[in-house]
């Protein structure tokens, strides 16, 4: 069932600029590598980002030839994937999704300053605490990466709780 709290975050479009995504997904803007939705539904989204000259990681990798990190196309995906899951999820704002597994990532082309990444994720299973995924990010026609990516999904409070008792001992 779609969340309607979600669905009030819609533009008149349809699809949810920076600010409505920031809204939902708990990440602050330096770790957000995603900018627009164009489509999210139950079963996938559809979403963007260009690649800021100006990001440290672009300055830092590599040096005099700045490309994203692959880890971070892939890091936009899930950030796309972990939307679509929360639309799924009443509760959403109680949670946290938190990345268990990246399957058979492929990176077949870099992604450069000034570039748009198309992310396109696709839920293949929902369960109670674990979502099965695959996407995939585009430049123009171009595939530069594929994954299937396992996501799990946890009470907020509870994992605070473990982590600060994990820090205690």
């Amino acid at each position: 069932m779609p969340n309607a709290a979600i669905d009030a975050c819609r533009n008149t479009d349809g699809g949810f600029d920076r600010q409505a995504i920031r809204s939902i997904l708990p990440y602050g803007d330096d770790f957000l590598f995603v900018d627009e939705v164009t489509r999210l539904t139950e079963e996938e989204v559809e979403a963007s980002f260009t690649i800021p000259a100006d990001a440290p990681y672009i300055q830092a990798h590599f040096e005099g030839l700045p490309i994203m990190p692959g880890v971070l196309v892939g890091e936009g995906m899930a950030q796309a994937g972990t939307l679509m899951v929360r639309y799924n999820l009443e509760d959403h704002q109680d949670k946290d999704i938190l990345a268990f597994q990246i399957e058979g990532a492929r990176f077949s082309a870099p992604a450069k300053p000034g570039d748009r990444l198309q992310y396109r994720v696709r839920l293949l299973k929902l369960r109670r605490q674990i979502a099965r995924l695959e996407g995939e990010a585009v430049i123009g026609e171009r595939q530069i990466c594929k994954a299937r990516m396992v996501l799990g999904i946890v009470a907020r409070d509870q994992l605070r709780a473990q982590l600060e008792a994990a820090e205690e001992s």
